[in-house]
Parts: structure tokens; sequence; C-alpha cells
């Protein structure tokens, strides 16, 4: 007797058959589902429709397992109603099935993998704990092999040959101006002299065959830039190898003193007619000393002849880039506490120096930089604390914790500082405060400030005054030294439009720096001569249009070689009134009135008003 199921299996197995044998049609119209139902026929026996769906939920314990429970979607059974001929369900309850042996089974293998599991980690031996530089050497190894960098070694030796390699690397393959006067990649002795330059930031000397230095760049045509980016890849370099700022503007410095010979430029010491001309002009200033009543007492009684020697090998030192130690500053401090010289004596001579130096001819980009370095001298000899004996006696890195933490209350600079990263912001205070020391004139040159921040447009000028009147404040609360913080203040006003891009040195070049000048000291000249003012400057050492120039000089280029104070001193002479200076304010407005782009001049003329009148 065939049942129900295996009855409607063959009807199904039939069917499939008939409709196989029947050609297929493309397309057939969609009936409407009213139309199936109402001419639905259903069949006597009637279709069980069936889905079993169970699942196990079962326990890790081993001693404690639940029994799975298996759920079931009863038949839902279709039958004709006598009333409408429709369809009718019928809903059976729910009936939980019978535990299946193979679920039991399974389970019982899981526990037991479980256990043989849990007994062998138990059986195995302990792995003996690794030291902390062992986990950080791992941790380092790792990482750097994921980022693929090679580790940093640790010895002195090992870290300079690293970053010798990598600064080598860098300077001859990736920069794109430098590696192009590097057509030979392997060249290991030039690595060895990058090697020997880092290594000076571990007190290790470097000699240097300065003449076969300039021979073997002669060809290499490199020019001031290309110098700018040599230094500056070895000042990065400097700072990743975490030594002090100090240090820092040392090796600076070292690099600094070989300009002249990697770019091939005439020596200063030639500009000034070598061992001769260093001789004579040395003479003629002394004897411009010895007329001025307020510094010929002091050379009573001193041999002349020595002392010219003496300032001779002084000079010498100021201008051949190299440092000697018979004239650093603490010997110079010696040298001269003995005579109680002030600000005064020092200013007059200085103003001698700079009227020797006009009449010989020396050019006047010389004569600003000569006057400048001589303020690396200017407290030893007045034997007076400068900045950086204040500094050093609370503790440099202690006075950089206060600026910063001064900083960080104000909301520009505290922004600013968010902005740029803490560690990141300490450093350029380190460097800024440095940079202000006497004797790092040399180490970082204001080509160098214009060359790093040209590009930049990180600080404008509202920031800068803040951070100016924080370092103020910061220097005023170390000592109360009236010329160590006017000279801070002019630091600060000398290298401002430097960093806010405005290079002044730049602009007069723009306009024709051997047309502008003389046409300005003629205008002047002749504006002078209408208003009397010549007769200010009818003295023996002093010549009017030497005069004219050596001010458009300090006026126009923006190189502080004369301070506010010594100002006062050398026209403390001239006895200038209220109304000559005012005619004097007069004469620049009319020779800088074509010349719109200077007049920054006129400002600086106010502020020098207080220093020059005598009234």
């Amino acid at each position: 007797m065939i049942s129900d199921t295996q009855k409607s299996f063959k009807d199904f197995l039939e069917t499939y058959t008939i409709r196989k044998k029947q050609p297929e049609k493309r397309r057939q119209p969609k009936l409407n589902p009213m139309f199936l139902l109402s001419n639905f026929q259903p069949q006597n026996n009637s279709i069980q429709i069936e889905q079993n769906f169970s699942y196990a939920i079962t326990n890790t314990k081993v001693n404690n397992i639940d029994p799975p429970l298996s759920l079931r979607f009863k038949t839902l059974e279709s039958e004709k109603s006598n009333a409408s001929g429709l369809l009718s369900f019928r809903k059976n309850r729910w009936k939980q099935k019978e535990k299946n042996q193979c679920l039991i089974r399974n389970s019982e293998l899981f526990n037991d993998v479980i256990q043989k599991s849990t007994r062998f980690h138990s059986q195995q031996q302990l792995v003996p704990i690794q030291s902390q530089n062992q986990m950080i050497k791992g941790y380092l190894m790792e990482l750097s092999r994921k980022r693929k960098v090679a580790p940093k070694p640790q010895g002195m030796d090992e870290l300079l040959n690293y970053e010798a390699d990598q600064i080598y690397i860098d300077v001859t393959r990736r920069d794109n101006m430098l590696s192009l006067k590097f057509p030979n990649k392997n060249q290991p002795g030039v690595k060895l002299v990058f090697r020997n330059l880092l290594a000076t930031a571990y007190d290790q000397q470097m000699f240097l065959d300065l003449p076969r230095l300039r021979v073997v760049h002669f060809g290499m045509q490199l020019t001031h830039a290309h110098f700018f980016k040599f230094k500056y890849h070895f000042l990065n370099k400097y700072m990743h190898l975490n030594i002090t700022t100090e240090k820092m503007f040392n090796c600076c410095e070292r690099i600094e003193n070989m300009r002249p010979y990697i770019l091939n430029e005439i020596l200063e010491f030639e500009i000034y007619g070598g061992e001769e001309g260093i001789k004579a002009i040395t003479k003629l200033m002394y004897k411009k000393i010895l007329s001025d009543v307020t510094l010929a007492p002091y050379f009573e009684k001193i041999d002349v002849a020595t002392q010219e020697m003496k300032f001779a090998r002084l000079f010498f030192q100021l201008i051949y880039h190299l440092d000697s130690p018979n004239y650093s500053c603490e010997v110079l401090r010696e040298r001269h506490v003995k005579y109680a010289l002030t600000n005064v004596q020092l200013t007059n001579f200085k103003y001698y120096l700079s009227l020797t130096l006009q009449q010989t001819g020396i050019p006047w980009r010389n004569i600003r930089q000569l006057l400048r370095r001589m303020d690396i001298y200017k407290y030893a000899i007045i034997n007076k604390n400068d900045l950086q004996h204040y500094v050093n006696q609370l503790g440099f890195n202690q006075f950089i914790e206060n600026f910063v933490n001064s900083c960080a209350q104000d909301a520009m600079l505290s922004e600013l500082i968010q902005r740029r990263g803490r560690q990141r912001f300490v450093s350029h205070c380190c460097n800024i405060f440095h940079y202000f020391f006497r004797y790092n004139i040399k180490a970082i040159t204001r080509e160098d400030l214009h060359l790093i921040h040209q590009k930049k447009a990180i600080i404008n000028e509202k920031i800068f005054e803040k951070f100016k009147q924080k370092a103020v404040e910061s220097v005023k609360q170390l000592t109360d030294d009236s010329i160590v913080i006017q000279d801070f203040i002019e630091d600060w006003d000398e290298i401002k439009p430097i960093i806010l891009g405005e290079t002044r040195e730049q602009q007069i070049l723009s306009l024709g720096q051997e047309y502008v000048i003389p046409k300005l000291i003629s205008i002047l000249e002749y504006e002078f001569f209408q208003r009397h003012l010549n007769k200010i400057y009818e003295t023996e050492e002093a010549e009017m249009s030497q005069s004219i120039l050596c001010k458009l000089n300090l006026l126009l280029y923006g190189v502080r070689f004369f301070k506010k104070q010594d100002l006062q001193i050398i026209h403390k002479r001239f006895k200038i009134t209220s109304s000559q200076y005012y005619d004097f304010q007069q004469c620049f407005k009319i020779a800088l009135e074509e010349y719109k782009v200077l007049n920054y001049v006129h400002q600086l003329i106010e502020e020098y008003e207080q220093f020059i009148v005598s009234d």
C-alpha cells in the first residue's frame, strides 16, 4: 500500500516528466492570483509541508551537560472549506524533539579535547621573564622591521657612523639642489668629512686644510643657497644627536668658518689689505683715538706701538673667521678690568673705528659685519655681566621652563604652543635665546634666519610682539641692568623684519643698490645745506657725506651695529636741538618720497629722536 507521501512524490515525477516534454514558452503572461484561487482544484490528498529546525545548546562543563533543545516546525495542513472553497490552515502545537544520539557523542568528544588541552598547557614550563632592556630592544627591532628602518645604534662611534651615512644619503641623493653637485654617489672621503663634522658635537677635534678645501670646491660653482642647505642639514642632525644648544651653536660656527673657502670667496683679510692694510688701519684709528679727550687718558702709560699690535691681532680674529684662545672674552676681560672702561669709551672706540674704515674705502657691507661682531666682546671689555650670565645663574633649562609657562598663560601664545607642540616650542625658545647671546652672532647669520623663515608664515606681527613682550619680562626678572635690557630689546627689533619675511637688504637690492644709495646721498646733502645742517658735521673727525652714508646703512639695512645708547653717546658732542632734528626728518621724507617701500625708515628716525636730541 502506497503512503500519501510516496504517492505525492510519484505524482510530482510524472508532472515533471510531462513538463520536460512540452516546448518551452519564451514569454508567458502573468496570471492574476485571484484567478488561480478561483480555479484551484485541491487534490484529495493534502500536501504536507514540513520544516525541521533543531539546534543544541551545549555547556562546556564536563559534569553538567544540559540536553539540547530540538525545536520543530509542525505540519501546516491545508483543507478545503466546505462553505467558501477557500483554504484553511490548522496550527499544531510545538513538541520537543527527542535527543539525538550523535549530538551527545559530539559533545563528549569536544569536552575530551578541552580536558587534554588544559592538562597539556598546565604541564608546560613557564617562559623566563625578559628584562626591560630586552623587551625594549625587541620592540624597537620589530617596529623598525615594520617600518623598514634600521634601528639607531647606541654607542658613540656606531651612532656617528649611522648619522654620517644618513646625512650623506640626504645630501647626495635626496636633496634636489645639492644632489646635482654630487654626480658620483659613492665617495668615502666625503662621507668621512661628514662624520668628522658630526664628531665636533662630541668635542672631537677636526683639522682642515683650508687651501685644499678651496681647491676641492673650486669648480663646483656653489652659491650661498647651496651652503645654507648644506649647513641646515647638519643643523638638523646636531639636534637629533641630543647635544646641548650651546654645543650645537659652536658646531654651526665651525661650519660657518668654512664658508669663504667652500664658496671660493675673497677673504675679508684680503679685503682689508692683508697684514699691511690692517696695520695701516690700526695706526690711523689710534691717531684719532689719541686726539679724543675722553680716550687719550687711558693710553698715557701704554706703549702705543704695542697696543696697535695687540689690536691688529684682535682685528685679524674678527675678520678671519677663526677664533684664538688668546683673544677670548675671558682673556679680554682680564686685560681690561684694570682700566674700568664704560660703555662710553667702548662706543667712542667703535665710532673712530667706523670713521677709519670709511676713510680707507672698505665696503660698507664689511663695515656693518665688523662693527656688529665687536658686540661679542662688549661686556667683557667693560667688565659687566651679559645676558648669558644672568640666565645661567638661574639655570638655562629652568629659565626656558619659566618662559614657556609664562607664554602658556597667554591665549594667543598658548594656541601657538598647542599647534606646534610643546617640545618643538621649547626647542625653538632655546635656539632664540642662544642666538641673543653675544658670541653666537657668527654661528647663525642673518642670511640663515632669512632662508629659514622666508617660506614659513607661522608667526605674524601680533604673535611676534607678544613673544617679545614675554621675553623682555622674563629677562627683567633676572636683572635690572639697563644696558642688558636695552640691547636685548634691540636684538628683537633687529630680527623682526627677518622673521616676518620683510628682508630689507633684498628690498634695497631690488631697487638697485648701486643707483639708489648715491641718489639718496646727493638729495640729502642738498637738503642739509638748505637747512644749514652741514654745520653739525664741520669737525675734524666727521665728514658729512660719509656720515650720511653711515646713517643710511644703519637705517636701511636693519643691522644695528650702533645701538640706541651708542647713538646717544656719539651725538652728545654735537648738541643737536629738537628743531635741527625736525629738519633732519623732513630731509629724509623728501629723499624717500618716491620710494614708498622704504617708509619704515621714518619710524626708526622717530624712535631715535629721544636718544639723539640733547635739549
